[in-house]
């Protein structure tokens, strides 16, 4: 076991100590957590003082991250050591090594995804302290290390951790273009639609960022051109209508008739032309 490693966080006090070794962590008093939530993202942050903002971030469709905001940024990239260590109140727990991370040359030195943040957050809830080592970014002469304080992290991670739960599973990308089919001469939603519309509704509700939705009505070559248009009018008011059923607001729609304008398949057998009665949902931020 590396030397390092034995360390007990909480017995340095914060800020520059020792020659040679460089502490940075929340005092008691200082030590707080924040979480801010919503349907799409969620975040616990803590400061350290002198040093930074260490953040957990979740957002819909799963991703989940951890990242390091610095004070003073480093000259330049390298490696650091990740180990969970003991606050000075509990120097019978062993520590754990997390291994080498890397050190970006930015404002943000410190980036995780998914398996190492989930990581981190387990050693703060069994109460241990997260820390960096390494050498300072000056001129490599002193060892800094740098605790991420479990105290007071109790409540605030259980509330980041019900609002992980509460995250829509499907991000942007997956509803800014829905594609919905009808029967032949028809503007009658199907439960197929009405399901793929709900996702879009659940959405828009939750995303305040989305200024306007395009609604583009379509039909196949069969009838008259003139019907068609009107079809394809009817087809999008259905599905704006639903949309508003949902809670969206109307003046967000905007809708484009393009009847049998515009086919994405052929109309000259019966399999193809079912592609082409249907119309497009276009989210925009």
């Amino acid at each position: 076991m590396r030397k390092w490693v034995v360390l007990c966080v909480g017995v340095l006090p914060a800020g520059p100590v020792l020659a040679g070794m460089q502490h940075y962590g929340a005092a008691l008093h200082e030590a707080n957590w924040t979480v801010s939530s919503s349907r799409l993202a969620c975040s616990l942050s803590h400061t350290i003082p002198l040093y930074g903002t260490v953040r957990f971030e979740g957002r819909a469709g799963g991703s989940l991250d951890f990242s390091v905001q610095v004070l003073r940024r480093p000259a330049k990239a390298g490696v650091a050591q990740l180990a969970s260590l003991a606050p000075a109140w509990r120097h019978d727990a062993p520590a754990l090594e997390l291994g080498q991370v890397t050190v970006a040359e930015s404002a943000e030195p410190f980036r995780f995804e998914r398996p190492l943040a989930r990581r981190l957050l387990s050693e703060l809830e069994k109460g241990m302290f997260p820390t960096f080592i390494y050498q300072d970014w000056a001129d490599g002469r002193d060892q800094v290390t740098v605790a991420i304080s479990a105290v007071k992290v109790k409540a605030a991670l259980g509330e980041f951790l019900h609002c992980l739960n509460g995250l829509l599973t499907y991000d942007f990308d997956k509803v800014k273009q829905t594609l919905i089919t009808f029967a032949f001469d028809s503007a009658a939603l199907s439960r197929e639609a009405r399901l793929a519309l709900d996702r879009v509704a659940e959405y828009l509700l939750a995303d305040p960022e989305v200024s306007k939705v395009m609604i583009e009505g379509h039909t196949d070559n069969v009838g008259f051109r003139r019907y068609n248009e009107q079809l394809s009018r009817r087809r999008s008011e259905a599905v704006r209508d639903y949309l508003v059923t949902k809670g969206v607001e109307k003046d967000k729609f905007t809708i484009r008739a393009l009847g049998e304008s515009k086919p994405i398949a052929s109309n000259r057998i019966d399999t193809s032309r079912e592609v082409n009665r249907r119309v497009i949902v276009l989210l925009t931020k």
